[in-house]
């Protein structure tokens, strides 16, 4: 009796809360307004249905409704969409997550894995056979998880890559002209060779904002983003900040990316992009409308207000 009260949302959300998110039952209770005692039921009946196997399912935890829409109106080759977690924390974390599994799950005997997201530690270890990482920008003023140094260097211990690559640069370079010397250094074009061969890439998206990443870890200021908001910018798809549209917008800081422009990201066989939350929604529309990823993991609050976004833009 109890599997016909509960549709496949729910289960999964309940799943995800607790092997994921690590919530207790007693927490679920109390963020779905129901008894400890039902959702220790219902957690009976996700490990019984196969929502739960050592890890939650993904082909389960899914919410299928809305990754068939996102697929069918953005033209994505995959959408994998999450239950929406209760805190941006955990958003991100599961996120990656999800991202790190499907990038596991794809990978093939000698492919070329390009790093520019921090799924890092949520891929399982080695995957496939003879690898190669190779990071798709420059470094950050600040070492933290998210250095592409790191991420690199994480994902290449955990698959046992065979090559690993850097690009020994800034993020962003200082001015234009900086930028152009540094991509002319024999080390770095042959990096940015490698770069430009990968068979699979994990990009970022950034809103733009004074409390944005890019501006707490000092790869752009303040002032770069009143001059950038000024310009019509939105965000930025993989270094490149870019309008409503997903079109660069004309300004000194899209010259001064130490990685491959939006051309050459939209060459890349297989691009995927992990985001999701109010703040993202701008820039995630703005990617999908300029047609750079193929795969987008994002969370089913995101991908209903896209798609009602999609829906209002079209009427």
């Amino acid at each position: 009796m109890e599997r016909a009260q509960h549709d496949h949302a729910l289960l999964s959300r309940i799943a995800w809360a607790y092997y994921v998110n690590g919530m207790t039952q007693s927490d679920i209770a109390s963020w779905l307004g129901t008894s400890r005692v039902r959702v220790n039921r219902m957690l009976q009946v996700c490990r019984d249905e196969g929502y739960v196997q050592i890890m939650v399912h993904s082909g389960k935890a899914a919410c299928f409704e809305a990754e068939k829409a996102m697929e069918d109106r953005f033209g994505l080759r995959r959408a994998i969409v999450i239950p929406t977690p209760p805190t941006p924390r955990q958003l991100n974390r599961n996120l990656g997550h999800a991202a790190g599994y499907y990038l596991a799950g794809i990978l093939k005997n000698g492919t070329s894995v390009g790093m520019g997201y921090a799924a890092a530690a949520s891929i399982p270890r080695k995957p496939a056979e003879h690898l190669t990482v190779v990071s798709l920008y420059g470094g950050l003023p600040h070492s933290i998880v998210i250095n592409p140094y790191e991420i690199v260097t994480t994902i290449a211990r955990r698959v046992q890559a065979e090559q690993t690559f850097y690009i020994a640069a800034p993020m962003f370079a200082p001015t234009p002209e900086t930028c152009r010397l540094l991509k002319s250094q024999a080390l770095f074009k042959a990096v940015y060779a490698r770069a430009l061969q990968v068979d699979v890439a994990l990009i970022g998206l950034g809103e733009l904002a004074p409390d944005a990443t890019n501006v707490q870890l000092g790869a752009i200021s303040h002032d770069d983003v009143e001059s950038l908001e000024r310009a019509g910018a939105v965000g930025e798809v993989f270094g490149t900040f870019v309008d409503a549209e997903g079109v660069p917008v004309l300004h000194p800081r899209n010259e001064c990316f130490m990685g491959p422009d939006l051309e050459e990201v939209r060459a890349i066989p297989h691009s995927i992009a992990a985001a999701g939350g109010v703040k993202k929604t701008g820039i995630i529309r703005a990617a999908l409308s300029g047609g750079f990823i193929d795969v987008l993991v994002t969370d089913e609050e995101t991908a209903t207000r896209l798609l009602a976004q999609h829906t209002e833009a079209q009427a």
